[in-house]
């Protein structure tokens, strides 16, 4: 009976190096991103005399050149014309919103909601 020799364990496999997301530079971006997007936001014509209100869910994502690479409608108002309005503010916030540095080098996502309320200043 041959016995085969035992050979040793071979060692773990290295582990891919993930820096974790800053969760304050997380939150400015976040305050300065909704700060941002105020001075784009425009009520749809005839919804607001309508009476019409909801909320819009966004996800933004950023790559690691802090450039936005995709905005994703997760909740809908269920008024096509707000969720357009919505995606169209964010993008343009997005493109004027400086990434913190402390993002950079790193892909993430950020949610923000939207209100449209036939209260608001026009």
């Amino acid at each position: 009976m041959h016995r085969q020799a035992s050979r040793p364990p071979l060692p773990p496999a290295a582990p891919d190096v993930v820096r974790a997301i800053d969760p304050s530079g997380l939150r400015a971006y976040h305050l300065a991103l909704g700060r941002g997007a105020r001075p784009f936001k425009t009520y749809p014509p005839g919804l607001r005399e309508a009476g019409v209100r909801g909320r819009v869910a966004i996800r933004v994502t950023v790559n690691q050149d802090g450039q936005t690479v995709a905005l994703r409608l997760i909740g809908s108002s269920g008024h096509s014309e707000l969720d357009e309005a919505a995606m169209t503010m964010m993008q343009l916030a997005a493109s004027h919103t400086r990434v913190p540095d402390s993002l950079l080098g790193q892909t993430f996502s950020i949610d923000l909601a939207v209100d449209f309320s036939p209260e608001d200043q026009p």
